[in-house]
């Protein structure tokens, strides 16, 4: 009994992921149209303000916000699309915006999947040549084995691989996804970014690409940060959920305990913008400040003019970064603050 024990922790602690995390994202904050100069002085827009994450290796995180909460520019900035103003971004342990990791292994070790895959693949080019670009950026393979590869990835999302030589025009809103999340499997990634995929396809078609995406984490064991402004999307996708307001990070928590026991006021009214079995809303949400209206200033608390909970609260006040309560759960709240 004693050595059957002994094996299963043994077997535990090979099968667990070793190394640095996927994804680490430390302190990044992104400032739009702003300007340090005396004599081009601008404060911009505060797109990220000091975002601290961690996605652990065959992991998945959500990202779930309002429109202008920041989500897209958080993507961008993991896949150095944009450079933060401040802060750090890490894959595998690799600074993305360094220029010693701007490599071809560092690009393929990161991929995205948008949310339109009709603007996101070029329709001059055949399938099987979409899939296969990735590897041609810095390694050596040869057309043969990309040929097999292809032919493997295809049957991996279930398309036929006779549709290799097809283009895009010729494929449904669901199928092309599924030819995206094929192109970004295809570097054999250990992080991808999932920019609401399934925002642009038909109801219908949802349920098919979800269940896929689930189904690829499983069998091939990458990392996910899933952003999406519908919370029923990242919670079927995602471990944990991080919930964005004006450029911040307010609650962390698990799908079940964000969804069903929300702490902080901001995902409370989030929630009840979830229409219900009817089609109806619980309620909506008052509106926040427009995105623009960001205090220029740190150490401010963007939702303390709108907050239910805290109405004595000075604007002026900032709850801090994120709290952890017993439970594990994170929260960026004053009147959420305290002991469970």
């Amino acid at each position: 009994m004693a050595d059957m024990s002994q094996s299963s922790a043994v077997e535990a602690a090979t099968s667990a992921p070793t190394g640095p995390p996927a994804l680490e994202v430390r302190g990044v904050t992104v400032r739009y149209g702003g300007s340090d100069r005396p004599w081009r002085h601008a404060a911009g827009v505060l797109a990220l303000d000091d975002v601290s994450l961690t996605v652990p290796r065959h992991a998945s995180l959500g990202i779930v916000g309002t429109t202008g909460s920041g989500k897209s520019t958080l993507a961008k900035a993991v896949m150095g699309m944009v450079r933060p103003t401040a802060g750090t971004v890490l894959v595998d342990g690799r600074d993305v915006h360094a220029r010693a990791a701007a490599d071809a292994a560092l690009v393929r070790r990161r991929q995205l999947v948008l949310q339109d895959p009709h603007s996101s693949l070029d329709p001059r080019m055949r399938i099987g040549d979409i899939i296969a670009e990735p590897l041609r950026a810095g390694a050596r393979v040869s057309r043969d084995r990309r040929r097999e590869r292809v032919a493997e990835l295809l049957e991996l999302v279930g398309l036929p691989p006779g549709k290799a030589s097809m283009y895009p025009h010729q494929f449904s809103g669901g199928q092309l996804q599924r030819v995206a999340v094929a192109r970004a499997l295809a570097p054999e990634p250990s992080l991808i970014v999932l920019d609401e995929p399934t925002s642009a396809l038909d109801v219908s078609v949802r349920a098919q690409v979800l269940n896929l995406l689930r189904r690829l984490q499983d069998a091939v064991r990458v990392s996910y940060v899933v952003i999406s402004h519908d919370l029923l999307t990242a919670s079927y996708l995602a471990e944990r959920i991080a919930v964005f307001h004006e450029g911040r990070v307010v609650e962390i928590g698990t799908p079940e305990e964000v969804y069903t026991a929300p702490v902080h006021p901001y995902t409370a009214e989030l929630l009840a913008c979830v229409p219900t079995a009817d089609g109806r809303f619980v309620q909506a949400p008052r509106p926040g400040p427009p995105v623009h209206a960001i205090p220029a200033a740190p150490f401010v608390c963007a939702f303390a003019p709108d907050c239910p909970d805290h109405p004595s609260t000075a604007p002026s006040d900032d709850p801090g970064g994120l709290r952890l309560r017993p439970s594990g759960r994170q929260v960026a709240c004053f009147a959420a603050g305290g002991p469970e």
